[in-house]
């Protein structure tokens, strides 16, 4: 363990590529001028260079307990900010306020000067608080020394509140009595709503007024107490905090690293009605942001006509194309690619969901038809719920090692289980199609069919191997979980063709390189398949020992240029990775033809 008190450290000088500044990790034994000098390398945090530590002692000093001391003290853990000068041997100053305009949110006194430096100095390193983590107790009360005593002189106090990743802080108050002093030059209490130590925004205050309710900007509030070696002391101050989700809406902008984004009244169904609702995702430049990730934890729109988004839309305007989305998606993800990007906006388009007519009556006179009745296809329940996880550049922003792994290059779905789902965009999504019902009563009128696949896709969904594991097998979830071409119906059961190689599949196929059928006796493997049932030579599961692990999704531009495709579901598959201590599934003889 590191004893700073032994070593007597001094100060601390932070050199970067702006020069060197004096930080406030005096010791307050520490005296007169140090004859050992040692540089200590910060782990991977934008600002740092290298510490230079004075001491008296001649101990070897541990960088890494050394850090996390001073990180957990001066409440950057979350933050990593940029560390500002301050006075060497008297500590941290609180900042100057920005005008002396009343502020009404936060009610107790307010300073308009530093306090006053005295000759027998403050202490400069806390000596008491805590670092509260919001995994471990998602609600708690921090008070003074001793409330609802008075407080003692020389305290230093400082409580970092970490609400972890997706989360925010709230603090308020149930009572405050900290010395009355012109300014709050004596005894006083700052709150930083950014989470660092170095905010400048924040004013001391001091006095009896109950200050307001504190809100993270980010997740984490950092508070800091301070009182005189000298005068008089008061009860202090008891304030309770709460960890809560962070959740967003349209018509916000947003930088948490993880958030919710709902529907307007979520989880009650949006309004019938024309609608655009945007959300501005800002990517802090003090942590490059290179992907996020999209979890459609409940997602319904409305459906494709005949594979396109003509009526509500789901877009993402980052650095490369992602596909427009409708219908039903809830439990897909997604991967955006947003390096470099300032801010990263998604945007949802809605149309007035309209009823179709059904059945008919003429008018014997005039011989005009009218409809009987008008019913609605799917019902008036579009929400949204997505999970949004901005995904660093340098995985060692992640302090609470919670990080959502990057995606390979390209993927705009990745997995990394050994066995898991994988489906095709709107694989739920079912209507009752009242088209063909002018009679109102024939044979297909209110049919429950599927809605489809969607059109003009072309994306990879990857597959992290597991180590150990050289292949990995695609099987169907069910008897309708593989219609990619040609006309089916979820209602009629007659055989199901599949499809494969280049030659049968042009139109809407998948990719898997190097796969075929296990114990078939085809001795070529093949890459495209489509169809009505997956499989090459024969129907069922495929293989492939190709790496990396991977499927494209290639889906044409309509239903009806290149064949006609009806009622085509898309696919559901899960897939298995094989270890390579198992049996090999392929012949000795195996082939490729693409």
């Amino acid at each position: 363990m590191l004893d700073l008190e032994t070593m007597k450290v001094q100060h601390v000088r932070s050199e970067d590529s702006e020069g060197s500044s004096m930080l406030d990790l005096e010791m307050v034994k520490g005296i007169g001028k140090s004859d050992l000098e040692m540089c200590l390398t910060l782990p991977a945090s934008p600002g740092y260079r290298k510490l230079q530590v004075w001491g008296q002692s001649s101990q070897v000093l541990e960088s890494e307990a050394l850090v996390q001391w001073y990180t957990n003290m001066r409440g950057i853990v979350n933050q990593h900010q940029r560390l500002d000068t301050h006075d060497p041997y008297h500590g941290p100053a609180p900042p100057q306020p920005q005008n002396d305009s009343p502020d009404t949110t936060h009610q107790a006194k307010r300073s308009t000067a530093q306090p006053v430096i005295t000759t027998e100095p403050p202490p400069h390193v806390p000596n008491c608080g805590a670092v509260l983590e919001g995994s471990v107790a998602g609600a708690g009360v921090i008070t003074t020394p001793g409330y609802p005593d008075q407080y003692h002189h020389d305290l230093y106090c400082v409580w970092v509140i970490l609400g972890g990743k997706g989360k925010r802080v709230r603090l308020s108050f149930d009572d405050f009595e900290v010395t009355q002093t012109p300014d709050c030059t004596g005894d006083y209490l700052i709150v930083s709503e950014t989470g660092g130590a170095n905010d400048t925004s924040v004013v001391p205050m001091c006095g009896t007024d109950v200050p307001g309710e504190f809100v993270s900007e980010g997740d984490a509030i950092y508070v800091e107490f301070r009182s005189t070696p000298h005068g008089d002391t008061c009860r202090g101050f008891s304030a309770r905090y709460s960890i809560e989700e962070v959740v967003v809406t349209c018509g916000q902008e947003v930088s948490f690293l993880e958030f919710d984004f709902e529907s307007p009244g979520y989880p009650a169904p949006t309004k019938n009605e024309t609608s655009h609702c945007e959300l501005t995702i800002s990517h802090d430049c003090e942590v490059p942001i290179c992907q996020l990730r999209l979890d459609l934890l409940e997602f319904e729109l409305q459906p494709p006509e005949f594979g396109n988004c003509d009526q509500d839309q789901f877009m993402v305007r980052a650095n490369e194309p992602v596909p427009v989305l409708c219908g039903n998606n809830s439990g897909q993800h997604l991967y955006v690619e947003v390096g470099g990007r300032a801010s990263t906006s998604l945007h949802i388009l809605q149309s007035p969901i309209l009823p179709k007519p059904v059945g008919h009556i003429t008018d014997p006179i005039t011989g005009h038809s009218t409809p009987l009745e008008w019913k609605y296809e799917i019902p008036d329940a579009r929400r949204w719920k997505i999970r949004v996880n901005q995904i660093p550049c340098d995985c060692s922003y992640d302090h609470l090692k919670t990080a959502t792994p990057r995606a390979p290059t390209g993927c705009l779905q990745y997995h990394v289980g050994v066995r898991e789902t994988v489906s095709s965009f709107n694989f739920q999504g079912s209507k009752l199609d009242w088209d063909p019902c002018w009679n109102g009563n024939e044979t297909d009128c209110g049919r429950r069919r599927w809605t489809g696949h969607l059109n003009g896709l072309d994306y990879h969904v990857c597959v992290r191997a597991m180590e150990g594991y050289c292949g990995i097998m695609y099987t169907p979830t069910g008897p309708e979980s593989f219609l990619l071409t040609g006309r089916t119906d979820s209602n009629i059961t007659e055989h199901r063709e599949n499809l494969y190689g280049s030659k049968g599949c042009q139109s809407d196929y998948v990719v898997v390189a190097k796969s075929r059928t296990p114990g078939d006796n085809d001795p070529w493997s093949h890459d495209r398949f489509c169809g009505s049932a997956l499989g090459n030579y024969v129907q069922g599961p495929i293989v492939s020992y190709s790496t990396p692990f991977y499927m494209q999704v290639k889906t044409d531009a309509d239903e009806f240029s290149r064949s006609l495709d009806l009622g085509n579901r898309g696919f559901q598959l899960e897939y298995t990775q094989l270890p390579c201590s198992g049996p090999y599934l392929f012949n000795s003889d195996q082939k490729f033809s693409g």
